[in-house]
């Protein structure tokens, strides 16, 4: 290669590595010191106009409005009264930034990630009512440049504890969230021993919302707000994600299903009307306010204050000591049916367990006595998982407990048919069989006689042998006096012939 060329070759390799050099820090510069500022949420809208107009008819887009007067500024919390043009709470700029300001501001709060030079708000003396409400970026940070790069992103915290950054105990919620299942539901998860990915649709924060994640997966969080209220929209109130409660427990709730045209259901109650009752103080003045325990029995205080085990929540509606017994007949009768069904279907699967066992036994008939014992199992399991011992449905989970109880029945009825029809013709086999023999026997029985004919005849004739055996002795001895007698005479005539 040349020299010329090499050269080049090598100049350019120079610019290679300072373009890329200059490019990464110029990354750095941009993500971690000069990248991060508020730019209010109409800036977010430029990339993100559906995110910014469902956001925009939340409760958070009207937390607070700006008053100006000739006495100065002031501010209208509340978005209840905001929505309505009716201002009910104003504070002047004092009281407003001393009281007001963390949960009514983006930016210049007292966790404001960018710090104490933010502790005014942005803009405050310019336009105070640029970062007025709860905007984009007191959830996800201040604006990161370049965050559409995988490399440098936006704050995506899924966890109540952001929520509770403002959401906190005496202003508009308590904490009876942290006394509840949800809170815990990703340690409990992990903790069974059974964790699987697809467990996570239903036990984290981030899976209910159909995020792409596995136990692999860090900074997964337990269920949570966002779970259940859609910060991003206030199609239904609360910003819930569904109408009705009941729609969306049963999102991962097997239980709502049960509920559903009950009677209390078709009264028009949800599930929250009696897991969400509660009463609690906000801003100084009792409230209506859900009950994020979700719990009947032992709520967290306030909610429930009697000594005794009592769903309380009933008196709403009813008379408490009639619907506390109306409750124990429930749960009673289903509490025995259960263990009545249980045994019941425990006999059946014996049953048909020796019936298997049986010789000839109908095997495809077994097999689906064993799928009907499968059924009753499945809802003897609807009726546990559902956990209120029959109470949300009480109608339907008698019929349940019915329909499981007639199939181990008849499994076992149908079993035991099975089995003895199997016998019976496994004994007409054997009868069969028994016939034979006797015919065998009574056919060796005439051999055997014929055999003993036969061997009486040849005895006599040995007796005859044996007689006539008796007299050789004599023929042998006149036989031999009959010979010596032959050969004495020859002698004598030879012996005379032989003399001169």
């Amino acid at each position: 290669m040349k020299k010329g060329k090499k050269t080049q070759l090598f100049l350019f390799m120079i610019v290679i590595l300072v373009g890329m050099s200059l490019s990464f820090s110029r990354y750095k510069t941009s993500a971690v010191n000069g990248g991060s500022e508020y730019v209010g949420a109409e800036s977010c809208a430029a990339c993100h106009p559906n995110v910014y107009e469902g956001w925009n008819q939340t409760n958070h887009a009207y937390a607070v409005r700006l008053i100006q007067n000739a006495s100065g500024n002031f501010y209208s919390v509340g978005s209840t009264s905001n929505r309505a043009g009716t201002p009910s709470r104003v504070y002047n700029e004092t009281r407003f930034r001393d009281s007001c300001r963390n949960c009514h501001v983006t930016g210049g709060n007292d966790f404001d990630p960018l710090g104490a030079a933010n502790q005014s708000w942005p803009e405050m003396t310019t336009d105070p009512e640029k970062f007025l409400n709860i905007q984009c970026e007191v959830c996800h940070g201040p604006h990161q440049e370049g965050h559409s790069s995988p490399d440098v992103q936006m704050v995506l915290d899924y966890s109540a504890t952001l929520c509770e950054l403002c959401h906190v105990p005496g202003s508009s919620h308590d904490n009876s969230y942290w006394q509840s299942a949800h809170a815990q539901s990703l340690t409990d998860l992990l903790d069974s021993g059974h964790a699987a990915d697809y467990c996570l649709s239903c036990m984290t924060a981030q899976g209910s919302l159909g995020k792409d994640i596995s136990l692999n997966t860090t900074n997964l969080e337990s269920v949570s707000c966002v779970t259940c209220h859609d910060p991003h929209s206030h199609t239904y109130d609360a910003q819930l994600r569904y109408e009705e409660s009941t729609e969306l427990c049963g999102q991962c709730h097997s239980q709502a299903e049960v509920f559903e045209n009950s009677a209390h259901s078709m009264a028009g109650l949800e599930c929250t009307s009696c897991h969400g009752q509660g009463t609690h103080f906000g801003h100084g003045a009792v409230s209506p306010m859900i009950n994020h325990t979700w719990g009947v029995y032992g709520m967290y205080y306030p909610y429930n204050q009697t000594t005794a085990e009592e769903p309380i929540v009933c008196s709403t509606c009813h008379t408490q000591s009639w619907a506390t017994s109306q409750l124990g007949v429930i749960q009673g009768l289903t509490t025995e049916l259960v263990t009545n069904v249980t045994q019941a279907i425990d006999n059946a699967k014996a049953t048909l367990t020796i019936a298997n066992q049986t010789s000839g036994v109908n095997q495809t008939e077994i097999n689906q006595l064993l799928a009907m014992v499968e059924v009753a199992e499945d809802h003897i399991h609807d009726v546990e998982r559902d956990s209120s011992e029959g109470f949300h449905n009480p109608e339907q989970t008698f019929a349940i407990l019915s329909a499981a109880a007639h199939l181990a029945s008849e499994a076992e009825s149908t079993a035991l048919e099975a089995r003895a029809a199997a016998l019976a013709s496994e004994a007409t086999t054997l009868g069969t069989q028994v016939s034979s023999l006797q015919n065998q026997v009574t056919s060796l029985q005439n051999q055997t006689s014929t055999l003993q004919s036969d061997i009486e005849g040849l005895e006599e004739k040995i007796g005859g042998l044996e007689s006539a055996a008796e007299t050789v002795p004599y023929l042998y001895g006149g036989l031999g006096l009959a010979i010596g007698f032959i050969v004495g005479a020859a002698i004598v005539f030879l012996v005379r012939r032989g003399k001169p």
